[in-house]
């Protein structure tokens, strides 16, 4: 199986819906949407691996610490699998494991049958970018 990578807008609240969330692409995502994507790589059958996106602070520095993606809010179809066990989930109120139906989410990897399960997963939660340095 060819490894493919899907780049992927992302919500920024409840209200995308799936049909112009994704875009095949041969390489890497290109540049200048400010809008929040995201890009996985179907790296086995049912299993994407997020390898870009545009919401985090990747390298930090004095100014800035390094940010990490999470998830911030999910609709009652969401299963909260994290359930307060992560640090964020204590802290924040967030999540580091929710599930779909058939699909599992985590801020790194997504299990999903296929990509459009995953676009219909992706459409009923809210990633965001936080820092695990304010914990």
């Amino acid at each position: 199986m060819e490894n493919i990578k899907f780049r992927i807008c992302i919500n920024s609240g409840h209200s995308r819906t799936v049909s112009g969330m994704i875009m095949a692409l041969s390489g890497s995502a290109p540049a200048g949407s400010d809008d929040p994507w995201i890009v996985v790589e179907r790296v086995a059958y049912g299993r994407y691996v997020v390898v870009d996106e545009n919401l985090t602070c990747k390298g930090g520095d004095w100014i800035s610490d390094a940010t990490a993606l999470g998830f911030t809010a999910w609709d009652d179809e969401v299963e909260d699998l994290d359930a307060g066990n992560s640090d964020e989930s204590q802290c924040f109120g967030m999540s580091a494991h929710l599930r779909w139906n058939d699909v599992n989410l985590t801020p790194d990897e997504f299990r999903a049958p296929s990509i459009e399960r995953l676009l219909e997963a992706l459409s009923h939660v809210t990633l965001c970018a936080w820092c695990p340095g304010d914990i």
